[in-house]
């Protein structure tokens, strides 16, 4: 590994050394008990989130994040690099709904990885709709409050296609960050 970061650095090596990660949504649109609609969306993972990934490899993180949350906006906003906690939540972007009983972003339990993947598919991010709302976008943030605009942005994204809710409706969200070695 020495000798090929010495080559890179000098610009000398013909080799590739590239890690990818790619994020991914399956949403499931849950009226009166009966999936009407299901759906996959592939994210973004901002600057953010992945200085703070390598800030976790590289020791540099001053914490670690041991609860993701997941939230929801109502914006017509297109997901940029940029996009960071503090910014994604207001108007202009995300604009995250509170339109939805659950009292706070939902956690994100992610197990330890296993063949280069993390997922929640066994425990499934639920939201009820307590209103008529669109959804446009969904990010995994740090932070637990709706609205609360300090965390770390780990993934974003803005749905193909926008999904209109009403009272009672469940949207459930797996979301699944792969790595690979390209």
């Amino acid at each position: 590994m020495k000798d090929f970061l010495t080559k890179l650095l000098r610009g000398a090596t013909h080799e590739k050394a590239c890690v990818g990660l790619a994020g991914r949504y399956h949403f499931d649109h849950v009226r009166d008990g009966v999936i009407i609609d299901s759906w996959d969306d592939e994210n973004l993972v901002p600057t953010e989130g992945l200085n703070f990934i390598l800030n976790v490899l590289s020791q540099a993180a001053t914490s670690k994040i041991n609860t993701w949350y997941m939230g929801f906006g109502t914006g017509n906003y297109t997901v940029a690099a940029t996009d960071t906690g503090a910014n994604i939540v207001g108007a202009g972007r995300a604009n995250e709904t509170s339109a939805y009983a659950e009292a706070a972003r939902q956690a994100l339990v992610l197990p330890a990885s296993t063949a280069a993947s993390l997922t929640n598919s066994a425990s499934k991010v639920t939201i009820t709709a307590n209103g008529t709302v669109t959804i446009t976008n969904a990010f995994v943030v740090s932070t637990s409050p709706k609205a609360d605009a300090t965390g770390t942005l780990l993934s974003s994204l803005k749905l193909s296609v926008a999904k209109a809710l009403v009272s009672g409706d469940q949207l459930v969200v797996t979301f699944t960050l792969a790595a690979t070695s390209v």
